[in-house]
């Protein structure tokens, strides 16, 4: 029977961290090691875990990391990549669950397709979004049970709108992590995109379960849903420059995605409210992918010429903000 690690960063969730630890006691596959790395939160989350596991009686094999101080939730990963002994790694969030019968339903798509590389998850989103924009719901993608082809892969991960890009809700093989070295970026946030965008470059085979085995909650408040753009934004363009920087060819599924990104994020930081350092960035990349691209997709010429030369005056007043909502609408459907 294979060895499942679970990884769970915890980190200022006192009021969700006892739901989070039941899912994973209340697993029907028995052979787990969960993870959990304390990244030095204000709050008793740990205090809470630690009594939860010293109640806990049964096959699940718990651990708990101490960070020195707070580092972030890339390094909190690591950490717990780092110890893992399992054969294959699953990443938890601490402020979402998973449904009892998760790691068994992936663990079975690991036995039938011996090797796989990645499972994929399907999620519960609550409060439930609209079918339509549901990304994190793959029932309405109709993908296979298993693809053993890398172009398949990269060509349903590099999309808008495909395959989730978020860590959380796989099973991953170890030895696939460690062998390739991927880990996460320290110090930004959204480094799940980063992270996918290089696993998919070698990520030949995969399996789906359209079963839920994850449930994700959009919390008010959390980093991601900050009303402070600041983050997002700084650490968007140290992902995007990474990207369009890296020696990899890119799809045009690819370039057009985070093409897209990229104009989204030079048009919010117009608005922003720490831009000065940042704004003249976004643009001297904007800059470098004109020069660089200009024969390979022209896509995104417009929107890349608009908010590069259009004087700032004018793209932060209403007629600028309504062309730039036009322009923005019009690329999610090319």
């Amino acid at each position: 029977m294979k060895k499942i690690s679970i990884i769970i960063p915890v980190y200022n969730v006192a009021k969700y961290i006892i739901r989070c630890l039941d899912s994973v006691i209340n697993q029907t596959y028995p052979n787990i090691e969960c993870i959990l790395v304390d990244d030095c939160g204000q709050d008793d989350s740990i205090a809470l875990a630690e009594q939860r596991i010293k109640e806990y009686s049964g096959t699940i094999e718990f651990k708990i990391l101490h960070h020195e101080h707070n580092r972030g939730l890339s390094v909190a990963r690591n950490t717990g990549t780092m110890d893992a002994t399992g054969e294959y790694i699953y990443y938890l969030d601490s402020d979402d669950e998973i449904i009892p019968h998760c790691i068994e339903t992936l663990v079975a798509l690991v036995e039938k397709y011996p090797g796989v590389e990645m499972v994929q998850g399907n999620t519960q989103t609550i409060p439930e979004p609209l079918p339509e924009s549901d990304w994190r719901n793959i029932a309405y993608r109709h993908y296979p049970e298993y693809v053993d082809d890398n172009l398949w892969v990269r060509a349903h991960f590099e999309g808008r709108n495909d395959i989730p890009m978020n860590a959380w809700n796989k099973l991953i093989k170890r030895n696939f992590i460690f062998e390739n070295k991927y880990f996460f970026k320290e110090g930004i946030i959204h480094e799940d995109e980063l992270w996918m965008f290089y696993i998919v470059k070698r990520l030949k085979t995969v399996a789906f379960t359209i079963e839920y085995t994850y449930i994700h909650y959009i919390i008010d408040g959390s980093i991601i849903r900050s009303k402070d753009p600041y983050p997002s934004i700084n650490s968007w363009y140290f992902i995007l420059n990474e990207i369009f920087s890296s020696n990899n060819n890119l799809s045009k599924k690819c370039m057009q995605k985070y093409l897209s990104i990229l104009c989204f994020y030079v048009n919010r930081i117009n608005f922003a409210t720490r831009e000065k350092i940042l704004y003249p960035l976004y643009k001297d990349l904007l800059r470098r992918l004109l020069k660089k691209e200009w024969h390979n997709d022209k896509s995104f010429l417009i929107s890349m010429l608009y908010l590069l030369y259009t004087p700032r005056c004018i793209l932060r007043s209403r007629t600028g903000k309504k062309i730039s909502h036009i322009l923005l609408k019009i690329e999610q459907y090319i």
